[in-house]
């Protein structure tokens, strides 16, 4: 305690109560108990604002007591408010008196990230007219604030007329373009001004009380289990790995971060490839599952088109014939999706499967030359404009198209795990259709995509015959992962992949894995130099996806000591730094990708980030995961 404000801090909690105000000035979190330097100087509030008690906005306290154990404080109109240090985890507060509507209000700064609110129900939707007011919802207790990088708040009340209120609000201050002249995306524009925004929680009562207490208890970190839980090399694990579940506010799915959904999204897969391993009867997962399970359900219902096609661009769509944006990942991504959820709600995958079999027979259409390999129809000679109709997979700064490595790879996993899951179900015959045609693919894609002169995988092929190969790493690992490449020839890929990036110096590959090792030529990347420069974003940047195809690969073909020393490097980083960036905090700015000497080059925030983190269970202790063939 020294003069205007009394602190507490412990391994998990950190937080400075204004004693003039009677409010929490500071609030730091540490689920891990590892880091006091991080939770002890890093204010999760608005710093002006803080958390406060709707009867001292007004009125402030005339009377104070400050204790070891306690903060008190009443103000003129004889309602008193009381702050109470129950333990290492846990902040009481309790209030006698209360507004009715409002009891107390917290302002979450989301400089860094903003903030996801989780509750067993679906959350509801709150009408508003403020302009600066992105999302209003209405939540009921209890809840679990997550705070990316730094942990999880569970928040009871005493009462059961108890419930929060969040808005999340844009800064008026900064509302307009400013993500470089070639950008003019309203969503972009948006997510921009949140990122100085906040969110704003408001406790209230559906009736007056006389005396009414909240909770708000540090909760212990969230991760599936490890064989050596001891070991402190798994420490950016477990601060991480729930970081990629970032709840949309408008749909409650998992896009890429809060504001982007997940419906018809092009990486949906890899929520449910995340989600296959968690620690059973753990209540926060079973929650998450729930809403990963209305995302692929709306992703069928809501954006599939008349020929069976999965994509955003169905959404809100009346006319379902072309969406525009034709044979996006999304498709093979969606049957994945549900093949899933599959292995935890099969009752649910069953009502879905017609919707998987109409989308895998739109991916049929693909196979135009008789081989198995799926065509796209897009020329992939240059990099196509926003004004035009082009197609982008997940690696959409480059210009693939024809016949592409990444959107073959999704469609044979679709397809294997599809008529698994028919076979299953008894559905015999639609997986003879299937499975003939993987038959078909095994026996020509080796052939197809392999470079004599680089004696790698190309990423893709052009209509033209030109082979473009820039030693992407995803086009040997994923294929290792597929069973399509031999483990004696992608050892050897392998090999060669690393021997370039030590040449290149990447060094001990700390910030995540690239994409690519050469230089993509001008033509085949965006016109824009801070994203299309060597070494930046995707072309040569680093990030947390790619690691997951990467590393798994190395332990499938036997490059244990080589994987290790690459997965603890990374899991270091995400243990000793900032990984989770909030929403634009400027362009090629976000810390997704980083350079290979670190410096943060994304474009926007991606949750994909997180991905990587699967490889420590399907890939280092070998369990079985239907994102890996072995």
């Amino acid at each position: 305690m020294a003069g205007k404000y009394s602190a507490f801090s412990s391994d998990f909690l950190s937080y400075t109560i204004d004693n003039e105000k009677g409010k929490i000035a500071f609030f730091g979190v540490e689920s891990g108990g590892r880091d006091r330097d991080k939770h002890a100087s890093y204010n999760l509030t608005i710093p002006s604002y803080g958390g406060v008690f709707g009867a001292f906005k007004r009125a402030l306290p005339v009377n104070s007591q400050i204790t070891e154990e306690y903060a008190y404080f009443e103000n003129k109109n004889s309602q008193s408010a009381k702050y109470v240090f129950e333990n290492a985890h846990t902040l009481n507060v309790e209030m006698d008196k209360p507004l009715a509507q409002d009891i107390f209000s917290v302002k979450w700064s989301i400089k860094t990230a903003p903030p996801t609110i989780w509750t067993k129900n679906q959350p509801k939707r709150v009408k508003c007219k403020n302009p600066l007011v992105i999302y209003k919802n209405r939540y009921e207790l209890p809840m679990i604030v997550h705070f990316p990088d730094f942990g999880r708040v569970e928040i009871t009340a005493t009462s059961p007329d108890v419930f929060c209120v969040e808005e999340l609000q844009l800064s008026r201050d900064f509302t307009g373009l400013d993500l470089g002249y070639l950008n003019h995306s309203f969503n972009h524009n948006r997510i921009h001004a949140l990122h100085y925004g906040c969110s704003y929680i408001t406790f209230k009562s559906k009736n007056p009380l006389e005396r009414v207490g909240l909770k708000f208890r540090v909760m212990e970190e969230c991760y599936p289990p490890l064989p050596d839980e001891s070991d402190p090399r798994f420490n950016g694990l477990k601060r991480n790995f729930i970081n990629s579940f970032a709840l949309n506010r408008e749909l409650f799915d998992m896009g890429d971060n809060i504001y982007f959904h997940g419906t018809g999204h092009l990486a949906i897969h890899m929520k449910s490839d995340m989600l296959q391993i968690v620690k059973e009867g753990d209540e926060y997962f079973n929650t998450v599952r729930r809403v990963y399970e209305r995302q692929v359900e709306r992703s069928f219902k809501d954006a599939q088109g008349e020929c069976g096609e999965v994509s955003v661009c169905y959404y809100n769509n009346k006319d379902r014939k072309q969406s525009g944006n034709c044979s996006c990942d999304s498709t093979p991504g969606a049957i994945i999706g549900l093949c899933g959820i599959s292995n935890w709600n099969l009752p649910f995958a069953k009502k879905y499967i017609s919707h998987a079999i109409k989308a895998a027979d739109f991916l049929l259409t693909f196979d135009t030359e008789g081989s198995g390999i799926f065509v796209l129809p897009f020329p992939g000679d240059y990099m196509g404009q926003k004004s035009e109709v082009y197609y982008g997979n997940w690696w959409d700064n480059f210009a693939f198209g024809h016949k592409d490595i990444y959107f073959n790879y999704l469609c044979h996993r679709a397809l294997r795990e599809l008529s698994a899951l028919l076979r299953k179900v008894g559905k015999n015959k639609e997986a003879e259709k299937y499975e003939n045609h993987l038959k078909k693919f095994d026996e020509n894609f080796f052939e197809t995509f392999y470079n004599k002169e680089t004696e790698l995988m190309a990423g893709w092929i052009s209509k033209n015959g030109e082979i473009h190969d820039y030693g992407f790493t995803f086009a040997v690992s994923m294929g290792i992962n597929e069973g399509l490449i031999p483990k004696d020839i992608g050892k050897k890929m392998l090999k060669k992949l690393l021997a370039i990036m030590k040449k290149e110096g990447y060094g001990d590959l700390r910030f995540g894995i690239p994409g690519n090792v050469m230089p993509v030529a001008q033509k085949d990347t965006i016109d824009w130099a801070c994203m299309s420069d060597w070494g930046r974003y995707e072309n040569g940047g680093l990030n947390g996806m790619n690691g997951f195809h990467f590393l798994t690969a190395m332990y499938n073909v036997g490059m244990n000591k080589e994987a290790d020393d690459i997965l603890f490097a990374i899991l270091n980083t995400y243990e000793k730094e900032m990984t989770h960036s909030g929403l634009m905090p400027g362009y090629c700015q976000s810390i997704d990708w980083r350079t290979k000497e670190g410096v943060s080059c994304g474009y926007n925030y991606l949750a994909d980030n997180y991905y990587f983190l699967m490889s420590v269970y399907a890939g280092k202790y070998k369990m079985e995961h239907p994102a890996v063939v072995r």
